[in-house]
């Protein structure tokens, strides 16, 4: 059975399976949603508990054995295998696949993964598990969901707040929700019941924001030029190497360019996305990007893409993060650029 993480309480509540899978590369959501069956294991009378990491040379039939054992001194015992790579090998992947196909029947078992995406959802080993008990895809909230997950943040820890100040909330712990949490708890403190407004974030939330190259090159993708130039002077501050920043783009620009090219032909715009490449789940993305940029644009911008690169690698003169911010606005601001190579 799958479940998102607003589901879980009240399958828990509605009684405990005897194996949960939380995948996610969010720490914040995975400890969580543990803490949520922790709790409810605690009050079924769950009251033992033992911990395995699974890493290079772990043996598993130690884990058998601990499985195996009945309980002496409680009703029941919660188990938690923390997988850190996913892969948990020949050895684990039979060890996983027999223990969903017979679950001890006093012992709750809690399987951590890293996000399961693709081929690795499809292993024997996950859809056992899947089988057998409940899986918690943890994924965290996009930049446009953020709000949204802030705002149900705050009213839960009992403050009130002005949309500015979600907003400016938001642009400082994106990409970061153990942040964002924290930044919460403090606000709690510091506003003593107080309304929370933009002077009260700025002075009490620092910068935590977290990013990465694939969340820049998307929000340049999307059009959005504030974020993405936002992200890019994180990106520089944090000294992420330039290549592959302007990698990102270039990734994104050949796929554009293959797209704007056979839908340029006649070909129907879903079909030039999966001749592309394009995973389902960024087909709109990139679709919408495609039709913002056209043709003349994406090529336009592979020209403006290989100045960069000489800049970046010292061939030609200039500031390499100033020839990555234009290329960037370049791309968020398609449609202008459409328009004047028309």
């Amino acid at each position: 059975m799958r479940l998102n993480l607003r589901q879980l309480p009240a399958k828990l509540r509605a009684g405990l399976a005897p194996i949960y899978l939380l995948s996610g590369d969010e720490p914040l959501l995975v400890e969580e949603a543990l803490d949520t069956i922790r709790d409810a294991a605690r009050k079924a009378g769950c009251t033992g508990r033992e911990r395995y990491v699974a890493e290079r040379g772990f043996d598993w039939d130690v884990l058998q054995r601990s499985l195996d054992n009945l309980s002496l001194f409680a009703e029941s015992q919660l188990v938690e295998l923390r997988l850190p790579t996913g892969k948990p090998g020949d050895a684990g992947a039979r060890h996983l696949t027999a223990l969903a196909a017979d679950p001890p029947p006093d012992k709750i078992v809690v399987v951590m993964t890293p996000a399961l995406t693709g081929r690795a959802a499809q292993a024997k080993w996950v859809k056992s598990l899947v089988g057998a008990g409940v899986w918690v895809p943890l994924r965290p909230p996009e930049a446009s969901e953020l709000p949204a997950w802030l705002a149900g943040r705050l009213r839960a820890a009992g403050l009130e707040y002005d949309a500015p100040a979600l907003e400016l909330l938001a642009a400082r712990v994106e990409g970061n929700l153990l942040a964002a949490k924290q930044e919460i708890d403090k606000l709690v403190l510091l506003t003593a019941g107080e309304r929370v407004d933009v002077d009260a974030v700025r002075a009490a939330v620092a910068d935590g924001a977290r990013y990465d190259v694939f969340q820049f090159a998307d929000a340049a993708l999307a059009g959005d030029g504030p974020r993405a130039t936002r992200i890019l002077r994180h990106l520089e501050q944090e000294g992420v190497a330039a290549t592959l920043v302007l990698w990102s783009l270039v990734r994104e620009l050949m796929t554009l360019s293959t797209v704007t090219l056979r839908a340029g032909h006649g070909e129907p715009l879903a079909r030039a996305l999966s001749a592309a490449g394009v995973w389902s789940q960024r087909e709109s993305l990139v679709g919408r990007a495609a039709r913002r940029v056209g043709v003349a644009g994406a090529r336009r911008l592979l020209h403006q893409a290989a100045a960069a690169d000489r800049i970046v690698k010292g061939a030609r003169p200039g500031l390499p993060w100033n020839a990555l911010l234009e290329l960037t606005l370049g791309l968020a601001g398609g449609a202008a650029l459409q328009a004047e190579t028309a």
